[in-house]
This record gives C-alpha cells, structure tokens and sequence, in this order.
C-alpha cells in the first residue's frame, strides 16, 4: 500500500492508491492528542504561561492547600467519621491538594477514598518533580503520585495510591467536555484551577451547575476565589455559599453546602462470591478486595488460569477506531490501567505492540491513523527501525508504545493476592434466602454470600441461565501454535508482539506463540497450526513456514463474547452481577472493568462516562 507523507506545512500527502477508506474518511486529520502545558518557573513558583498565573501560592502553596481545601471542606473530622469519602477537583495541576490528601490520610488508616480530578494540560512526571521540591514534608507521597502517574492520554485514568486505599481517577481533557457525561456523587469539591478571569472557560455557570449535579445533599465545596458570578453560579446550582477568610494575603475565599442532608446510601455487600478462575475473575475480585469486601472465589476446575486465562503469553493492545468512539476510547483507558498493573506485578515480557496493515481490513484503517494526531505513546506510524531487519516488508504498520506482552501466570497470582479460593466448586443452582444469596455446587456443599459476579469465562452462559438471565454469547474455540524459536531464521530480531489478524510474540522458553484460531468447533491441531500460520502476511510466512508444523506445540481453549465484540460488565439482577464477554482482549479489558464493577458494587465512585457506561451494560440487549 501506499504511504501517507506530510509536508513541512503540515499538510498531508495521500499517495495515489491509497485505499478508498483513507482518501474518503472525514476524520483523516482528526486530533485525539492533549495540548501540552507551557510552564515557566518565576522564584521557584510553576507558572501556566497560557494563563499567566501560578500554579500555586508564592508563600506556602502546600499550607494553602490544606487551608482552602481541607479544612475548608472539614476534612479532618469527616476523614475521623467515614470509611468512605469521595472528593472531586477541578485542575489537577501539580497534585498538590491531592498530596495533602494523602499526608492527612495516613492519619486515618481505614479510609478509602476516591479522588476525582480534571486536568486540561497534564504536566509530565519531570514538571512535576521540580514543581514538587519545595515541599518535603510530602515528599514520598509526591514521589509515589509521581511513579504511579498515567499516560498523557484524553480520557480517563485510574491510579491507585496509598497502598490501594486511595483511588485517584485522573481525567484528561477539556472539564466542559467531561462534566456533563459523568454520573458521580461526591461528598466535596476542590475548586482549583486558575483564577476565574484567567481562565474562564473553567468557571461557566454550566460547569458550576454540574458540580451541584454531582454533588451529595449535604456535600460541601471549598475555593481560593471568592469572586461574585462564581458565588452566584454556586447558589443557582444549589449550594448555600459563605465567604471566609483565606489564606495569607488573599482576604476571602468561599465554602459551601449542598442543600439537603446527606443522602441514606443502600448497605453494601460486604460478602461477595465471585464465580470464575480467569482474567475476568481475578480482575473483579482485585477490585472487590481493595475497596474492603470479603471476597470468595468459587471455581470448577482445580485452581486459577485453567481455562483461556492461562496462555503462556498474552497481548494487551488497544482496539481503536479513526472516529475514537466511545468504545475506542474505553479501549485506550483500558490499556492504560491494565499496562501500569502489568509493569506493577512484573508480568511484562515486552513492551509495545506492532500492529501491520494486515489483513486487507486493516490497511485502510491504519492510513487513516496515521493521517491523525494521537498521543505518541499510544499511537504513532511504524518506521524501518521498528521492523526486523530480515524481513522484507513491503507494506507498513503502526504501532502502540503502550502495548504488552505478558505473563498470565504472573499477573493473575498478583490480581488475586490473598483472596480465598474453593476449587472443585461446580456451581449448581443460586438461590435468594434470608441471609442473602445461597451457592449450592452439584456435590453439595453450599456457600453464603450477599451477592455473586458471575465472572466464568467460556461457561458465562451457563451460569446465568442458573439465574434467569440470558446474552446472546458465542463460544469459540482458540488455538495457540508455540512455534520453536531455533527453527526460524528471525530468531533474536523480535523482540515486542505483533499482531496481524493473529499475533506473534517474543520467545519463552525458546517458543514462540501464534496464534490464535476462532473456531466454533474444535479442529485438529495440524489444521490449527496452518491456520495460525495463515494468518501472517505472505512476506512474513516464508521464514515461519520453514519448520513442520508437527514441531509445534500447542494449547486450545474456548473463550467467550458477544455480537457487536463488546465485554459486559453490570448488574443482572437483585444480588447478580456480571462481567465476561472478554473474547480475545481479557487482558486489556479485564482490569479496569473489575475495578468499575466492584465501585458500582460498593456505591463507590466509578465515573466511567455515560456513553462508556452504556456500550458495556447488560442491559443493552434486553430489548433485542
């Protein structure tokens, strides 16, 4: 295929044959980047040179933050009094209020929290190192905040801090944009950012109103400005609004109560079973058990990863669309989080996925990629340096520095920590009962819980017919060639994964693994392996080809999804959730949706947008 070139005036150049998608596509040129933040250091102090203001107070930013905002929002007591609390933020900056978050947390052991917060510039870990050394009363918690710190990707980020008690979702992007796809409910509000007449974009009477939206009766917001429209915005949008002094040489601030009391919250499960021994399982009892439930694992064979979880190696990588859809962009904050806990836990083979314009399908979409704007390190055009030089190449390809290739056995281990586990555990019938939900498995023995995650991977079907709730899944069979690195002539130049309509990874143990087959019946692993085989584009065949494809070794398992390729997550009934669907991307996808299902579950915070939301939910089938 053609390539597409750009000119030094930024105007792109479509080769002749390009493929009618990428010459006809409205969104080639679209940008999905984040601008970056201009900053300049004036006395020490980090200024936004776009709006010429500090990120922070010249005498004592870290003291201010704790004026302002905590005690502004009586954070000490309420941090005394909960075990849960919700802050949202508008301007992330250099995470300084967060880090006073963190420093008053240590105080308070048993709280979990969640921390909401919008930034339009993110600043890079190396901003902020220089941004965070005047304050070493919390500098570990500032180089925590800095080692954990997502991708400049827009969208959402979820980074878990404090040991996992703290919950920080990171969202990237224009606040306008953002505030009125969310469905959240916080307990306070920092209202940070710069000041209003500098940057006025933030302080609409529409944000304002967003913020009462999502704000808790009887939740309460704190800021530096005390300016009149945004004390009058506050009252329209509810909130009973006072001015007291601020801090230092600043002579008013503002704090405020949403009115009403405090909304009575449903008791949530404090006894979960979760029923499943794969990707999907793990991920939700992860979730599960970081926001404190008691969690048990009910699994039918004899221990974890013994179904399409346990491959040798798996990619994660991300599924984008030129429009970066809904879906695309879930995609992408799932391999976000699902790469960091990767890295985290020690799982990572290789980092970054080649992805070729192939099969045919591909090529289109792919000139179109790269014709955009993505974030560099989520997306960028494939060079000659990315290719193995013994392969002749004729095409091109793209590829996602984001991307993995892991080790399964050592990211479900990681996922599932402590958590308890009753193998041989085939379930038979799920029944409500006085103290709940009662587990009965088909040798008898039964188990409590107060609700159940049906989480079982290729069997998903089966455990929600026990009750009562029906998705169209399909089932296929998928089978992986471990192909021996000795018989083939590339073998030390591949060093990250490939994917192709199938997918090549890096060598374990002197294999290879190709894969993968999707099949709905199982066939005979000679025509498996010519089928993996297959898949790789012609000029990639002639050097894997060369060993007999009864030299291979190989592992088929079924996997689960649905039509329109998405996962579910959500609730199915009183006491029933679900989360499955995962086909082939339960790596990617797995993490981050365990984590959103077990806030849904527990009344936490899991400001996963609407339109996300809604693309996932098992309710999207009911009226099909």
């Amino acid at each position: 295929y053609p390539r597409v070139t750009f000119a030094p005036s930024g105007l792109v150049s479509i080769h002749p044959g390009t493929p009618p998608m990428a010459a006809q596509s409205p969104h080639f040129g679209a940008d999905y980047d984040l601008p970056r933040a201009d900053l300049a250091f004036r006395d020490g102090v980090p200024f936004a040179a776009a709006f010429d203001d500090g990120y922070y107070n010249a005498d004592d930013g870290l003291a201010e933050s704790r004026h302002v905002f905590l005690d502004g929002n009586g954070l000490s007591a309420r941090m005394r009094e909960l075990r849960h609390l919700t802050i949202a933020e508008t301007g992330f900056g250099t995470g300084l209020n967060l880090l006073a978050v963190m420093a008053e947390m240590n105080r308070h052991p048993e709280l979990r929290l969640d921390y909401i917060s919008f930034e339009g510039f993110p600043l890079t870990a190396e901003q902020m190192e220089q941004a965070h050394a005047p304050f070493t009363a919390v500098a570990a918690e500032a180089a925590a905040l800095r080692a954990a710190l997502p991708p400049r990707w827009p969208g959402y980020h979820l980074v878990q801090l404090c040991g996992g008690r703290l919950t920080l979702h990171l969202h990237y992007g224009e606040i306008g944009d953002m505030l009125p796809s969310l469905d959240l409910r916080a307990d306070c509000w920092f209202l940070d950012g710069f000041a209003p007449a500098r940057n006025p974009s933030m302080w609409t009477a529409e944000n304002l109103s967003h913020v009462g939206r999502l704000t808790r009766p009887g939740g309460s917001l704190a800021s530096f400005t005390a300016a009149g429209d945004v004390r009058r915005s506050l009252e329209v949008a509810g909130f009973a609004v006072e001015r007291v002094p601020g801090y230092g040489r600043k002579r008013q601030m503002i704090r405020g109560r949403r009115s009403g009391d405090r909304d009575d919250q449903p008791m949530p499960p404090s006894r979960i079973a979760v029923i499943g021994g794969g990707i999907a399982c793990a991920a939700a009892a992860a979730g599960l058990r970081r926001r404190g439930a008691e969690v048990l694992l009910l699994e039918a064979g004899t221990g974890i990863g013994e179904g399409a979880s346990g491959n040798r190696m798996a990619l994660q990588s991300p599924r984008l669309t030129v429009d970066h859809n809904a879906m695309s962009r879930l995609s992408a904050a799932c391999l976000s989080f699902a790469a960091r806990l990767s890295d985290l836990s020690g799982a990572t083979m290789a980092k970054g996925v080649l992805a070729l314009d192939a099969p045919e399908r591909m090529a289109a979409r792919h000139h179109v990629f790269r014709g955009q704007a993505w974030p560099v390190d989520l997306l960028r055009a494939a060079g000659p340096e990315d290719l193995p030089a013994s392969v002749d190449e004729s095409g091109s390809a793209i590829v996602y520095p984001f991307g993995r290739v892991i080790r399964p056995d050592m990211l479900l281990p990681c996922l599932m920590g402590d958590t308890q586990l009753v193998s041989g555990f085939e379930v038979a019938s799920i029944d409500a009962g006085e103290d709940g939900l009662l587990i009965a498995a088909k040798d008898g023995r039964q188990r409590q819980a107060d609700a159940v995650v049906l989480a079982s991977g290729a069997d998903l079907g089966q455990m929600m017919a026990l009750s009562g709730d029906l998705l169209p899944l399909e089932q296929s069979y998928g089978q992986v060639s471990h192909v021996p690195v000795a018989a083939t002539p590339l073998n030390h130049e591949l060093s990250n994964g490939v994917s192709f309509g199938g997918y090549l990874t890096p060598a374990l143990d002197g294999l290879r693994d190709l894969g993968a087959t999707f099949t709905k019946q199982q066939q005979d692993v000679r025509t498996g392996h010519e089928h993996n085989l297959g898949l790789l584009p012609e000029t990639w065949q002639s050097w894997m080809a060369s060993p007999s494809p009864e030299a291979f070794g190989s592992r088929v398992r079924r996997r689960a999804s649905l039509p329109d390729r998405r996962p579910v997550a959500g609730k199915l009934a009183e006491g029933i959730w679900v989360l499955g669907g995962l086909g082939a991307r339960g790596f990617t996808l797995a993490p981050l949706l365990g984590e959103t299902l077990a806030a849904e579950m527990l009344g936490h915070a899991a400001p996963m947008d609407r339109a996300q939301r809604a693309g996932i939910l098992p309710d999207r089938y009911k009226d099909r």
